[in-house]
C-alpha cells in the first residue's frame, strides 16, 4: 500500500538522519553472518521506518529495504561507508524513496523524537556508547526494538500516556484525554495519505495504532478509494499498516468501534468482529443467539474492565453508497442520501447485554419493548445509563445487569425533550452521542438537542437545565465545560449549574470537541 510522508526544509534533515539511525541500528545487531532477514525478525517490523546507524556492509540497506516494506534511513560518519551505500541503493533505484542516506555521527541522529519502527547499529564500540544508545531511545517510537550490537533492546511505553480505545475517548462519552505526554509546542510529527476521505468517519488508537472506519458517503472523486473502509495507521510516523472492507452502506457514525493493543472490536448488522490489531486479519465473530434477541444487529459496543458491553436490536436500514463527482471547494450538507441525510434511523435496540470477549459467554442481559438510543448510552463509575425516547430513564450496575433507579418522571421527560433533526453545519451531526457521565450525574447536550439537562448519577432527579442545547460538552476536573456555537461557551458547576466562567469564544460550526 502506498505511503507518502511529507517534510518542510526545516525538519528534512532531521527525518533523513532518523531514517539512517534506523537502518544503523538495525545493522548493528547483525553479526558478520547474520542477514537482513534475521535482523528483520529480531526487531518484528516489515513496514515504517528503519535507520541503520555507523558502519555497516552497503548492501544492507538495500538488503532490508528488498525484503520488506520498510523505509530503511542510513547515518554514518564514514565517507566511504556513504558513498558506497548511495552507490548500491540509485543501482537498485531505491536511493531518494526507499533508502536515504546522510552523514552524521550517531550522538545527533537527524529524525523527530519516537519516529522510527527499529534501528541497527552494528558497531560494537558505537552500540556501547551511551550517548548513542540515549538518541536511539529518543528516536524509536514506543515498543520499537533497537540491535545494538549483541543486544536488543525494546522502548518502553511512557509513563503517563493514554489510549481513545472508543470513538469518544470512553464508554463515559467523555472526550478528555488523560495523556501526560503531550505538551506544547504541538509540532507536525508527520503528513500521509489519505489526505481526504469519505464521510461519516470514526477513529479510535491503542498500542501506537490508529484505526479509522471510513463511511459510505464519497462527496468527491478522490474519496472513492476510501468507501466502507477500516484502515490501520502507525500513530507515530502514518505509515499505512493494513485495511479491511467495511459492511457497504453500514452506517457507522456510531459507538461500535472498539480498539485495544491486541484486538480491534467492530460491530455491524453481520456481528460483532474481533480484529488482530497488528496484522487486520480476522480471529472471530460474536453472534448474538435467537433466544437472546431474534436480530441481533448490533447497535453500540463499550469494553470495561474486560467485560464488553452491547445494544442489539432489530434490523435498520443500509444507506445508497454515494459516488459523488463534487467540483466546488468544500463538502456540502446537501446530497448525503435519503438516510443519512435525512430524519435518523438508526442505531435503536431493545437488548442490552455484557459478555466475555473471548469466549462469548452472555454475563447477563435485559431487554426493553420500548426503543433504547445508543446516542444517548454511556457508562460511568459502574453505572450505565439507559435511554428511551420520551418514555423513561434508567440505570444498572454495570457488573450484574441489576436495576439501580428507573424514572419515568414528566418534568425530567419533558427537560430532555425530543431529538432535533440536526445535520446541518450550525449544530453538526444528528448521529453523534450527546448524553456523557461521570460520577456526578448525566449530561444532556448536543447539536440535536434543545437543551443542557443535568441529571443526578445516583437518584436519577433532574439537578438543573440550560435554555441552550447545541454545546459539545467536554467533563474535566473543574467543571462542565459546554462549547457552543451561537452562543458562548461556558463552564457550569456540575451540580448546581452555576456558570463558573464565561469563555468568551465560540466553537467552529461542526467542529467536534476534543
Amino acid at each position: 500500500m502506498h505511503t507518502s510522508i511529507s517534510f518542510n526544509r526545516r525538519t528534512w534533515s532531521g527525518v533523513v538522519s532518523g531514517i539512517w539511525i534506523c537502518l544503523l541500528s538495525t545493522l548493528t545487531t547483525v553479526s558478520a553472518d547474520e542477514t537482513a532477514t534475521t535482523a528483520l525478525a529480531k526487531l518484528k517490523v516489515r513496514q515504517g521506518i528503519v535507520m541503520v546507524l555507523g558502519s555497516h556492509d552497503p548492501s544492507l540497506p538495500l538488503q532490508l529495504a528488498k525484503s520488506s516494506k520498510l523505509m530503511v534511513y542510513v547515518q554514518a560518519s564514514d565517507v566511504q561507508t556513504i558513498r558506497k551505500t548511495r552507490q548500491v541503493a540509485y543501482q537498485a533505484g531505491l536511493l531518494g524513496t526507499r533508502i536515504y542516506v546522510e552523514q552524521g555521527t550517531g550522538k545527533t541522529i537527524h529524525l523527530a523524537s519516537n519516529l522510527a519502527d527499529g534501528a541497527i547499529v552494528s558497531d560494537g564500540q558505537l552500540a556501547a556508547n551511551k550517548a548513542v544508545r540515549s538518541e536511539v531511545l529518543r528516536v524509536l517510537h514506543p515498543h520499537a526494538k533497537a540491535i545494538l550490537g549483541d543486544e536488543t533492546i525494546t522502548k518502553p511505553r511512557p509513563a503517563g500516556a493514554d489510549d481513545w480505545s472508543h470513538p469518544y475517548h470512553g464508554p463515559d462519552n467523555n472526550p478528555q484525554s488523560t495523556d501526560q505526554n503531550a505538551k506544547a509546542p504541538y509540532l507536525t510529527q508527520f503528513l500521509a495519505e489519505p489526505w481526504y476521505v469519505p464521510m461519516p468517519q470514526v477513529t479510535v488508537a491503542s498500542g501506537g495504532r490508529i484505526f479509522k472506519a471510513f463511511g459510505h458517503i464519497a462527496l468527491k472523486r478522490r474519496e472513492w478509494p476510501w468507501l466502507n473502509k477500516l484502515v490501520a495507521i502507525n500513530a507515530y510516523n502514518g505509515t499505512h499498516l493494513w485495511q479491511r472492507d467495511l459492511t457497504p452502506g453500514f452506517m457507522i457514525h456510531r459507538s461500535t468501534l472498539i480498539a485495544t493493543p491486541q484486538t480491534v472490536f467492530l460491530a455491524d448488522n453481520t456481528g460483532c468482529k474481533l480484529i488482530d490489531a497488528n496484522t487486520g486479519e480476522l480471529r472471530s465473530k460474536i453472534k448474538i443467539p435467537a433466544n437472546v434477541d431474534p436480530d441481533g444487529v448490533w447497535k453500540w459496543l463499550a469494553l470495561k474492565d474486560g467485560i464488553l458491553y452491547g445494544l442489539v436490536g432489530p434490523q435498520e436500514p443500509i444507506d445508497e453508497v454515494i459516488r459523488g463527482d463534487r467540483k466546488p471547494a468544500g463538502w456540502p450538507w446537501s446530497g448525503l442520501g435519503k438516510q443519512y441525510g435525512g430524519n435518523y434511523a438508526w442505531g435503536f435496540g431493545r437488548t442490552l447485554l455484557a459478555m466475555n470477549p473471548q469466549t462469548g459467554n452472555i454475563l447477563w442481559h435485559r431487554q426493553w419493548s420500548k426503543p433504547i438510543d445508543s446516542r444517548a448510552l454511556c457508562l460511568a463509575a459502574g453505572r450505565i445509563f439507559v435511554y428511551s425516547n420520551q418514555a423513561f430513564l434508567t440505570c444498572l450496575d454495570a457488573m450484574t445487569g441489576t436495576q439501580l433507579w428507573h424514572t419515568e418522571e414528566p418534568s425530567l421527560l419533558d427537560a430532555i425533550g425530543t431529538a432535533d433533526r440536526a445535520q446541518t453545519a450550525s449544530k453538526g451531526f444528528a448521529s453523534s452521542a450527546y448524553a456523557k457521565a461521570n460520577d456526578i450525574g448525566l449530561f444532556i447536550a448536543g447539536p440535536q438537542r434543545k437543551r443542557l439537562v443535568a441529571i443526578d448519577a445516583t437518584t436519577g432527579n433532574l439537578m438543573w437545565q440550560y435554555p441552550h442545547g447545541n454545546l459539545q460538552l467536554v467533563l474535566r476536573e473543574d467543571g462542565l465545560y459546554a462549547m457552543g456555537r451561537t452562543e458562548t461557551s461556558k463552564v457550569f458547576a456540575y451540580r448546581t449549574g452555576e456558570v463558573l466562567a464565561d469563555l468568551e469564544c465560540y466553537r467552529g460550526n461542526c467542529t467536534r470537541a476534543t
